[in-house]
């Protein structure tokens, strides 16, 4: 099974789940082959994304630290959180320490030299947040962070956006330099708006306060709210963590791919981000991700199948003329004469 978005159907994939509407009720059965006619409909309901089946998905061997369905948990008890304590103020947010605890120790216990999938996928506040938390957490334990640190970093990524809650101007899959003044004034208020919150959890260590506020400053002073230089580490690993996935969500920028957002990430290195933190994150995460089609300098094409622990250089199965699965394989890691040219699509 695929999650994919909608937009990228072209008609005759079968689905792997039912096509679910807002309201709950199933609209296309699981099984169904989608024509044309269903994609417009799906489209038109405001549904980005369906699961259809992969006809590689036996072979491959996708690699995440947190399973799907705890995945599935953390973003229900992020939002959850979150969300009670906007409609009713006064709320503690204290309960988002068992998060932190939670996704930290999923964290810890995972193999050291493990490259991440991370997908492209339409913006989500929440699922963002669970990213970027996952992200600093590990790009921490490379980094030899003390526990201490870990944790405080854990606290400031699961807050970070808390502000976007309490803005109206649009921020996904949206160029903010192409908005008016006034809704790009409003969309730079949402760090401080997170850190006028945050001021009466009184129990919150002061430090996790400052993290939310400077995770969209940069290291020449170019971000916002306070076009500040800053400089610590804790800091720094959450603004390349979070620009990192709104590049490849859409999150408060256009969507890109893996590629383009790590060489994106390459090219602001010393300038906007450290440039220890982008070195551990190019390592960290896979540039093909498991279910790429790829294209190598052999003239064959082939899908990802796993990752090794290069991250640009996985388990290659190669197909047929008529796309159909061999039984030849690369292991670019081990075979230096075959590289991959470009993604296919």
């Amino acid at each position: 099974m695929r999650i994919q978005l909608v937009r990228t159907l072209q008609g005759g994939e079968k689905l792997a789940g039912p096509v679910i509407t807002k309201e709950n009720e199933i609209l296309i059965s699981e099984g169904t082959t989608l024509k044309t006619e269903y994609l417009d409909l799906i489209s038109f309901l405001g549904i980005e994304t369906v699961c259809i089946e992969d006809p590689y998905e036996e072979d491959e061997t996708p690699h995440d630290i947190i399973s799907n369905e705890k995945r599935e948990e953390y973003i229900e008890k992020i939002k959850s959180i979150l969300e009670k304590h906007i409609y009713h103020r006064g709320s503690s947010l204290r309960e988002i320490e068992y998060v932190a605890e939670d996704i930290i120790q999923d964290v810890m216990q995972a193999d050291e030299n493990m490259v991440i999938d991370l997908l492209e996928r339409e913006g989500n506040l929440y699922e963002h947040t669970l990213v970027v938390t996952k992200l600093c957490i590990i790009v921490a334990k490379k980094m030899k962070l003390t526990a201490e640190q870990i944790y405080r970093l854990a606290l400031g990524a699961l807050l970070h956006d808390l502000g976007l809650r309490y803005i109206t101007v649009p921020y996904i899959n949206c160029d903010i330099n192409e908005l008016s003044e006034a809704e790009a004034f409003e969309y730079r208020k949402h760090p401080i708006l997170a850190y006028s919150v945050l001021e009466e959890e009184k129990w919150m260590d002061p430090f996790v306060k400052k993290m939310v506020l400077v995770h969209h400053e940069r290291r020449d002073g170019s971000g916002f709210p306070l076009k500040q230089k800053t400089r610590d580490t804790e800091c720094g690993i959450l603004q390349a963590c979070d620009a990192f996935d709104c590049f490849i969500s859409g999150m408060e920028c256009r969507r890109m791919s893996i590629q383009q957002a790590l060489e994106y990430l390459v090219e602001g290195t010393d300038i906007f981000y450290d440039r220890r933190i982008v070195r551990v994150i190019e390592r960290l995460v896979a540039r093909y991700p498991v279910g790429t089609r790829v294209r190598l300098n052999t003239g064959e094409s082939g899908i990802v199948l796993k990752q090794t622990e290069n991250s640009i250089r996985p388990v290659i199965r190669i197909l047929d003329e008529e796309d159909r699965l061999t039984e030849k394989i690369y292991q670019l890691n081990k075979n230096k004469n075959v590289s991959i040219l470009q993604v296919e699509n």
